[in-house]
């Protein structure tokens, strides 16, 4: 008898604790969050032509050793712009493990932030408005043109495209 009444006794206590949680007290997936700023690579010559970068890479721009990607060879790049400031600034560096050619152009990303509360266990998400942005790129440098799609990121769409 002693034996059962030790198997039941834990059954019954993890039944109650697992009916207990409600949809709330677990975040998702598939909730959606704060978003990325997406931006698309694009040919400069072939404006709609998509053109993948060369070994990218992405710091941070206030500390040196913090990437945010690196090794990168893609057509569409999704950046975390910082919810505690009103501006993220960002190297993006092309062929980073290139020694004698170093390509970089730093990208200055200015933009109002607005929480929204989303449920109990996910909390807030940020969604940025008014953005607008600033960039060092010149003639020679590896990006030739910006252009910003949408002054809101709230969503997975395409934000910026970069031509290069």
């Amino acid at each position: 008898m002693r034996r059962w009444f030790n198997l039941v006794i834990p059954v019954i206590a993890l039944t109650a604790v697992l009916w207990s949680c409600t949809k709330d007290d677990l975040c998702s997936g598939e909730t959606p969050t704060t978003p990325l700023m997406i931006i698309e690579f694009l040919d400069y010559t072939d404006r709609s032509t998509p053109k993948p970068t060369d070994d990218l890479a992405v710091r941070l721009r206030d500390t040196d050793s913090t990437f945010v990607y690196s090794g990168i060879s893609d057509v569409t790049l999704a950046l975390p712009l910082d919810t505690e400031s009103d501006q993220s600034l960002f190297y993006l560096i092309n062929e980073a493990n290139s020694v004698e050619n170093l390509n970089v152009v730093t990208l200055d990303v200015y933009y109002q932030r607005q929480d929204q509360y989303v449920n109990r266990a996910c909390a807030f998400k940020t969604i940025y408005t008014n953005m607008a942005f600033e960039s060092d790129q010149t003639p020679v440098s590896w990006i030739r043109d910006i252009e910003l799609l949408t002054p809101t990121v709230e969503d997975a769409s395409v934000h910026m495209y970069i031509y290069h």
